[in-house]
């Protein structure tokens, strides 16, 4: 059967679009599936402004899925611009799968411009009113959908996001056999930057007396709030910047303790499942996380995690001692995490996302052939 899977991000491994892109790849290894990918993996050159690699980016991912032969089903990381290449298919009857992964205030909250601009809402929500099927990785999310499109829940279904678990636990067996932490004890926080991340809750944390003076703070990512840390004057603080996969998860199973600490607002609302929850606990890592819907539910399921109060500073800082200070809970929180997340690697539900593309198909697959990546 071909499948055509289309993200219009820029879809490098460090990015949250990268985690998925790779993540639904891998829950497509069934040998009857034909797959062909069209994205962007690497960045593009250094000496262009950001901006313009941005626009490049877009351009070059929209035109190529444009002339691409319209085959089979068509599956896509929802973005306002999976419009621009799914009318394509939709128009021969063929089948779309839509994978939304968050609501219309994370595109206004991410580039507010887009708030005053009626006319890319109705882009962005055409192509979910237009679906076959939709993919949500949360309750929320799958109910957001259902509200935006004449059918309801009729045609969503909730896959939770998954890691690459061997990889993060062949880290911490890596630490393990190093004997622990290579640098002085720290928290980590790592991941995408954004306003509603929670770094300020983090940076404010730090400074307040319940923070160990002992415990550092390391940060890897990058976003509207790395001018914050950057500027940040305290010691303790590192930041990495942008950094591989294979980094994010050596230095993950290295921390004592990793951040998921998004504040509660509206891009918030629908449900998350950020994938740093999902990592730390197959890195072997407690994690302390706030409070938000998706969220919550997600560190619930998997175990391994603190839950404490959105926004607070203060909260965040006494769980933060008190784990820091607690050898003991650190190791039952990283046993029970190891464990529950076994469920959540990628291929735990490949059957699950295989037969809902075949459903959506309405075909029995054809023969079997390897990924194909139109890069």
């Amino acid at each position: 059967m071909p499948l055509t899977l289309f993200c219009a991000e820029l879809a490098a491994d460090y990015t949250a679009a990268g985690a998925h892109t790779r993540g639904t790849l891998a829950r497509l290894a069934d040998p009857h599936f034909r797959v062909r990918v069209v994205t962007v993996w690497r960045e593009g050159p250094r000496w262009v402004p950001g901006a313009l690699r941005k626009i490049f980016r877009l351009a070059s991912v929209v035109v190529r899925g444009r002339m691409i032969r319209p085959r089979g089903v068509l599956l896509a990381r929802w973005s306002p611009f999976v419009a621009l290449v799914s009318g394509r298919f939709t128009r021969r009857g063929l089948p779309l799968v839509i994978f939304v992964q968050g609501n219309l205030d994370d595109m206004y909250d991410s580039n507010p411009w887009t708030r005053r601009a009626p006319w890319f809402t109705r882009l962005a929500l055409s192509s979910i009113r237009q679906a076959t099927r939709i993919v949500t990785p949360s309750e929320g999310l799958a109910e957001w959908v259902a509200s935006v499109r004449d059918d309801g829940r009729d045609c969503v279904t909730v896959i939770p996001n998954g890691a690459d678990v061997a990889q993060f636990d062949a880290e911490r067996a890596r630490a393990e056999r190093d004997g622990g932490a290579s640098t002085p004890p720290h928290a980590l926080f790592f991941g995408n930057m954004a306003s509603w991340q929670g770094i300020d809750t983090i940076l404010d944390a730090l400074a307040d007396p319940s923070w160990p003076s002992d415990l550092d703070l390391h940060v890897i990512g990058d976003g509207q709030m790395a001018p914050a840390v950057r500027a940040c004057d305290d010691a303790r603080v590192t930041y990495l910047g942008r950094r591989p996969k294979h980094e994010v998860a050596r230095a993950a199973a290295r921390a004592e303790m990793t951040l998921a600490t998004r504040h509660d607002v509206a891009a918030s609302a629908t449900g998350v499942s950020p994938f740093k929850i999902i990592e730390s606990a197959a890195a072997g890592t407690p994690s302390i996380v706030t409070r938000v819907p998706g969220q919550t539910e997600l560190a619930s399921a998997i175990g391994g995690s603190l839950l404490v109060p959105a926004g607070d500073p203060a909260a965040l800082a006494a769980a933060v001692a008190q784990l820091h200070g607690d050898a003991g809970m650190r190791d039952e929180l990283a046993r029970a995490g190891r464990e529950g997340v076994r469920a959540f690697d990628w291929a735990a539900s490949a059957d699950t996302l295989s037969a809902l593309v075949r459903e959506a198909a309405g075909v029995v697959p054809a023969e079997a052939a390897p990924v194909e990546r139109v890069a």
